[in-house]
């Protein structure tokens, strides 16, 4: 029997402990080098996982550049300047919303970073509890590893979302990569597709939301509790100017399979 009451409007209770306890993979290693690895039978098995971002860059993105005006945008960094700062930025509003969402602090308060208190924001306007934050995904045949940035239920359809989260990319996010003067589309699979930064990001959230998706155990648990079969997927950008949020198209999810296997 469910525990959920519909009318109560918030995620079952069992869901947040049905997610952890189900997780497939863990991020293992040292700062100089970190990889998913598979977990089989509650302990670490088999060879380290391929990242999912650098095999998409591999194998899916277009040998073009994307123009400065995709990659940097008008909205300054504040307090993140200098080298790598955008990528310090990312790595210290993950931890941020990692602590916060996992031990169910998911209303923004005084202290946080702002991007952190948007990020919590935009969630809760769009109607999206977050459960979950850097839950690791795979795909131990492929040994391809990921993890989802926020994992939230949408209160209105009592499904789980997954959620792609993008700090900062204030710039043209429709702007295409381009080679030898000419715009690039993406390769295999996605040939058809613009290589653009929001392209980019789409085949991400795809591929990671099928993984989630062939976790036959982990919907099969979650279901009883009451979510919805059905899985959504967003992607949400996130700059200190504005927030916006992003569904995944059925376009996308077709080919998720697809894109995994170019990989």
């Amino acid at each position: 029997m469910s525990v959920h009451c519909r009318g109560c409007n918030m995620a079952p209770r069992g869901l947040k402990t049905a997610i952890r306890k189900t997780i497939p993979a863990k991020l293992v290693g040292s700062k100089q080098f970190r990889a998913f690895q598979a977990i089989k039978n509650g302990v670490l098995d088999g060879p380290k996982l391929r990242g999912l971002t650098k095999a998409l860059e591999a194998s899916i993105w277009s040998l073009g550049t994307l123009p400065p005006e995709a990659v940097y945008g008008s909205v300054r960094r504040g307090g993140w300047a200098g080298k790598n700062g955008g990528r310090r930025r990312g790595v210290a509003i993950d931890s941020q919303l990692t602590r916060c969402i996992n031990t169910g602090k998911i209303k923004p308060k005084k202290g946080q970073y702002t991007l952190t208190k948007l990020t919590l924001t935009a969630l809760a306007v769009n109607g999206l509890e977050p459960v979950a934050c850097q839950r690791a995904v795979c795909n131990t045949d492929l040994r391809i590893g990921s993890a989802i940035d926020i994992l939230a239920y949408e209160k209105s359809t009592s499904q789980l979302v997954v959620v792609e989260l993008k700090c900062g990319f204030s710039g043209d996010r429709v702007l295409a990569a381009r080679r030898s003067g000419k715009a690039c589309t993406m390769r295999k699979t996605l040939h058809k597709a613009t290589d653009t930064v929001l392209n980019r990001h789409f085949a991400q959230l795809a591929c990671t939301h099928a993984m989630f998706c062939a976790e036959t155990g982990t919907l099969k648990t979650i279901h009883s509790l009451g979510v919805a079969h059905s899985i959504g997927a967003a992607l949400l950008y996130v700059n200190d100017v504005d927030t916006a949020l992003y569904p995944l198209s059925a376009w996308w999810t077709k080919r998720a399979e697809r894109i995994l296997k170019d990989l």
